[in-house]
C-alpha cells in the first residue's frame, strides 16, 4: 500500500511526558469530548498512562483508546454548548465503568458495548480501561435507523448474542483499519453505521439492509471495478449496467446504502484527489491538475464539493502538509507518522 493510500492517522500518548504532566495532557486530548476528572487518590507523581490511536474514515472515527482509572464529565451546559452533535460507541474490551447518563444508570463490563448521545449528559467512573470507540454523527446514524429511537446511555452486554456480535465487529475493525484504503473507507464506514444500528435497534429493515451493504456480491464486484477505473471519464452508470449486465433500477438499488451510484463514485474520486493533496510527494502539481485527473472538470465545482466532503478546502488540505499539525505537538510518540488531529476530526466530523 502506498502512503497516499492510508488513512488520516492520529497518535496521542503520554508515554514520553513526564508522569506530572502526563493526567494534564490527557485532559487536554480528551477535552474535545469530556471533561476528564482526576480519582481523589490520585498523585501526580505517580503518573497517567493514556493513548489514543485513531483514523478517519470520512464519514466516522474508529480509535483505539486505552487509560489509567479517572472520571469522564459530560454535563448539561457543556453538552448544550459544543454544539458535537455525533453518537459515540464505545465497546469497553478491557476494563469498565458505572455512572449515569441523564437518569439512566449505567454499568459497563469488559465485553460490553454503550452508545452515548453527545448532545446530553453523562457522568462516569471507570477503571484502568481499553476500548474501540467510534464516533458517528448523529444523521449519519440516524439514517440507518428505522425509526427514531432514543439510544442514549444503551448498553449492549458482551455476553448476549447481540452486543457479543458488535463488539467482535468492533474489535475486528480496530485490528484491521490500519489496512483500509482511502479508496474503501467510504464503504466500510456506511457498513459500520449499518452494524451499529443494526445491533441498536434490531429490525428487520436494519437487518436486511446491513446484509445488503456486506454480503452482496454483485456489489462488491462492481466497486472494485470502480476503483480500478476512477480515472476513466467513461465511467458512469449506463456503462456499468451494460459491463455487469443490470438494470439501472438494480443498480441503484445496489448503491442504495452507500448513498447512490454517483455519489459513491464522487466520494471515491475525492477522496483519492485528498491523498495526493495531502502527500508531499505530489506538491509540486497544481490542484487543478489533480483534481482533473480524477475526473472533475471544474476547479471550482471541485473545490465546492471538496470543502462539502471533508470540512476544508484543497488548499487547506495542501497547507498542512508544510505546516503544524493539530492536536499532537510534543505527546505523539517519536518517529510517528500522522495526518490530522483527532479533536480537529471530531469538531469537523459530517454525514456521510
Amino acid at each position: 500500500m502506498t502512503e497516499a493510500q492510508k488513512l488520516p492517522f492520529s497518535l496521542f500518548t503520554t508515554e514520553h511526558l513526564r508522569p506530572r504532566d502526563q493526567f494534564e495532557a490527557w485532559q487536554d486530548s480528551v477535552s474535545v469530548i469530556f471533561d476528564a476528572v482526576p480519582l481523589p487518590e490520585r498523585r501526580s507523581e505517580s503518573g497517567f498512562m493514556a493513548s489514543v490511536r485513531a483514523y478517519h474514515l470520512g464519514s466516522l472515527i474508529v480509535s483505539q483508546v486505552k487509560f489509567d482509572a479517572q472520571r469522564f464529565l459530560r454535563e448539561r451546559g457543556r453538552a448544550s454548548a459544543d454544539g458535537l452533535d455525533h453518537y459515540l460507541v464505545q465497546l469497553y474490551a478491557t476494563g469498565g465503568l458505572v455512572g449515569t447518563a441523564d437518569d439512566r444508570e449505567v454499568v459497563l463490563r469488559a465485553g460490553d458495548v454503550q452508545i452515548l448521545d453527545l448532545s446530553r449528559p453523562n457522568v462516569t467512573q471507570t477503571k484502568a480501561s481499553g476500548t474501540v470507540a467510534i464516533v458517528v454523527p448523529r444523521d449519519t446514524l440516524r439514517q440507518a435507523l428505522s425509526t427514531a429511537a432514543d439510544l442514549h446511555g444503551l448498553v449492549l452486554r458482551g455476553d448476549g448474542s447481540t452486543g457479543g456480535l458488535l463488539a467482535d465487529y468492533m474489535r475486528l475493525l480496530v485490528a484491521r483499519v490500519g489496512a483500509v484504503t482511502t479508496a474503501d473507507a467510504p464503504f466500510i464506514a456506511r457498513a459500520t453505521t449499518e452494524m451499529i444500528a443494526a445491533c441498536f435497534q434490531v429490525t428487520a429493515e436494519t437487518r436486511a439492509r446491513a446484509r445488503t451493504s456486506i454480503d452482496a456480491m454483485t456489489l462488491e464486484r462492481i466497486q472494485r471495478h470502480i476503483a480500478a477505473a476512477l480515472r476513466s471519464p467513461g465511467l458512469h452508470p449506463e456503462a456499468l449496467c451494460t459491463l455487469f449486465r443490470v438494470s439501472r433500477t438494480q443498480l441503484y438499488r445496489l448503491f442504495e446504502p452507500l448513498g447512490g451510484v454517483a455519489t459513491y463514485i464522487q466520494e471515491q474520486r475525492l477522496a483519492r484527489a485528498y491523498a495526493e493533496l495531502s502527500d508531499p510527494a505530489h506538491g509540486h502539481r497544481r490542484i487543478y491538475d489533480i483534481a482533473f485527473g480524477w475526473g472533475f472538470s471544474s476547479e471550482a465545482h471541485f473545490s465546492r464539493i471538496f470543502r462539502r466532503a471533508f470540512g476544508m478546502s484543497p488548499s487547506e488540505v495542501r497547507g498542512r502538509v508544510y505546516g503544524v499539525q493539530p492536536g499532537l505537538s510534543a505527546m505523539a510518540a517519536p518517529g510517528v507518522t500522522e495526518s490530522g488531529g483527532y479533536q480537529e476530526w471530531v469538531r469537523r466530523l459530517r454525514s456521510g
